[in-house]
């Protein structure tokens, strides 16, 4: 079995905290811009909500740098919600928020059908009946997980449990750039101007209809 500092690159790790800071940046300053917009207590899940779509949306929009180091694509579903997935050649990551880094987000179907490929004797080798008599590996599932509050925020990568249990293991993502200061001051502001754009733009077309 493969070790699990070994299923993340440097650039893969680059990548998940860039997508992740981003996301949580623009909307700490959206919250703060338009604070009275989302003051009614009625609207306190949509904050929530608006947060894990911004770090969804900056992944998409990351992708189309050709360094991106994953594989990317989207599954949509029947009621028309749409989620990201990244892949590399050890598994499969999705993105959620949730409420610490030692809990799960919020269950799903998908996710949980998915955790099973997590399980020691289904990550096994299998036979492949679709090509020649070989044998393939199953794909890791892991969770970027997000949240908590400016200045203490967190970004790790799960492991669930088979069944959507618990976490199995993890891999924390630093938060601490690579690259010097002044560069990363300029390439961080750039995405997020990026992203608020691309949030605002959809979100007026959204009311036009």
């Amino acid at each position: 079995m493969i070790s699990k500092k070994d299923l993340l690159t440097q650039s893969e790790m680059i990548t998940l905290a860039s997508i992740v800071r981003v996301g949580n940046a623009t909307y700490f300053d959206l919250m703060e811009a338009e604070s009275p917009m989302f003051a009614h207590k009625y609207l306190v899940d949509v904050k929530g909500r608006i947060r894990t779509k911004l770090v969804q949306m900056q992944c998409e929009i990351e992708h189309y740098d050709n360094k991106f180091p994953f594989e990317f694509s989207e599954r949509e579903f029947s009621y028309g919600h749409t989620v990201p997935e990244l892949r590399n050649k050890h598994m499969i990551i999705h993105i959620a928020q949730s409420n610490s880094p030692t809990s799960l987000p919020s269950k799903a179907d998908y996710k949980r059908k998915l955790t099973f490929n997590n399980d020691v004797l289904y990550h096994q080798m299998r036979f492949d009946f679709l090509g020649e008599q070989q044998y393939v590996q199953e794909l890791y599932y892991g969770i970027l997980v997000f949240g908590g509050r400016p200045g203490k925020t967190f970004c790790r990568l799960q492991f669930p449990e088979p069944g959507y249990k618990a976490v199995v293991d993890y891999i924390d993502i630093p938060m601490v750039s690579l690259i010097s200061e002044k560069e990363e001051t300029k390439k961080f502001e750039r995405k997020k101007a990026v992203l608020r754009e691309e949030f605002l733009t959809h979100n007026a077309k959204e009311k036009s209809l």
